[in-house]
């Protein structure tokens, strides 16, 4: 059975980070580009939120005792394999699981530009994982 409590959490952590991301995203390429101040800002939420989806991907698949992934971006094909996600969006999760590596890991090579398109065109991918986390969960 699912910690609604814990899963609620974090989507509610999600939800206030996508909310802080969506008015960050409205400014436009040169200014966030020639700031690193906004660039810090976006870099931090951004990883928080990839983080966010890779916890809960993890906790669903734990409590539903579903094979253990090896690798964050693995999370997002167990629950494609589970039907959780579509394939097409866990493709996309994977994605920000390797943005967060990046942010974490690399940070000194990171790419603003595609910071940016993240930032600008991929938010929208996180809304979608939360949905049907929260359908799965309800599925119960």
């Amino acid at each position: 059975m699912v910690d609604r409590e814990a899963l609620d959490h974090r989507l509610a952590k999600l939800e206030e980070l996508l909310r802080r991301l969506r008015q960050l995203g409205t400014t436009d390429r040169e200014t966030y580009l020639g700031s690193a101040e906004l660039q810090a800002q976006a870099e931090r939420w951004l990883q928080l939120a990839a983080a966010c989806c890779i916890d809960l991907a993890h906790h669903l698949i734990a409590e539903r005792g579903w094979r253990t992934p090896d690798t964050y971006r693995e999370a997002f094909e167990v629950l494609a394999a589970e039907s959780v996600l579509l394939p097409e969006l866990a493709h996309s999760m994977a994605a920000w699981a390797g943005l967060r590596n990046v942010l974490v890991h690399l940070y000194l090579d990171v790419d603003h530009e595609v910071v940016f398109g993240f930032l600008t065109n991929d938010l929208d991918q996180l809304e979608e994982f939360a949905v049907a986390l929260k359908r799965a969960a309800d599925e119960e």
